[in-house]
């Protein structure tokens, strides 16, 4: 860790021990958790980011989220397979294990990271892959194996994801909306916003009568998907 007020490093280390308990993983060199919980925003006070960390952690969940699909039934196609673990590592689900192991609340990060932004999906999905990242340096594959199983899969039945697509929600909301005479839904692209490497797209989806939804996603296609899902719920609402 850099430098700093004894008092304070020993604050950070006292909660970073607890993080570990309850990530399940007690950490040799908690220093590797300690810089996957800092953004690029600490830069100017000397400290690493988790960058690094999450490019591989993000790596190693595709990885082994695939291998467990793989191995758990050998008849299901490839097509299939590869639905199931993108829906799995996508951005929501990602930011839903963090808010469970509350990541944010130990986030480091300067004046270029706005407060609002620190508990953002975008932010949270960072900090899942980073901390998996930092769990592979220290820990080697076994644990990191046991983290992705333990935080990141489903529970279907208490032990394996199940491998059930859901059906796409654009494909959905297409569906919904032509047995209900409500035409074809539109999608318009309302905003990009942060930085050019970390992008995030702002999608609105709506209907000819006026109905719409936001969505937002790394890319464009997972932000018009996360807007016909949060459309058709509200259709369905109404």
């Amino acid at each position: 860790m850099a430098r700093v007020n004894p008092a304070i490093r020993e604050a950070r280390e006292r909660s970073l021990l607890e993080l570990s308990e309850k990530l399940g993983y007690r950490f040799k060199e908690i220093g590797l958790l300690d810089r996957a919980l800092t953004h690029a925003s600490m830069g100017n006070e000397g400290k690493k980011s988790y960058e690094r960390l999450e490019f591989l952690g993000d790596a190693f969940l595709n990885f082994a989220v695939a291998d467990v699909l793989f191995r758990q039934d050998t008849d299901v196609a490839e097509g299939r397979l590869t639905e199931t673990r993108a829906r799995i590592v996508s951005r929501q689900p990602l930011a839903r294990a963090a808010r469970r192991l509350d990541l944010q609340a130990h986030l480091l990060s300067g004046k270029g990271l706005r407060e609002g932004e620190r508990g953002s999906a975008r932010i949270l999905c960072d900090l899942m892959e980073s901390v998996l990242g930092a769990v592979l340096i220290d820990g080697g594959v076994t644990p990191a194996r046991a983290f992705v199983r333990r935080h990141i899969l489903p529970k279907a039945d208490s032990s394996a994801p199940t491998l059930e697509p859901e059906k796409d929600a654009k494909t959905a909301l297409l569906h919904y909306c032509q047995h209900n005479k409500l035409g074809q839904p539109r999608y318009q692209l309302v905003d990009t916003v942060g930085l050019q490497h970390e992008q995030e797209f702002v999608v609105r989806a709506h209907v000819i009568d006026g109905r719409d939804a936001r969505g937002t996603g790394r890319t464009k296609r997972a932000a018009e998907k996360q807007a016909a899902a949060t459309l058709l719920e509200r259709l369905r609402g109404q």
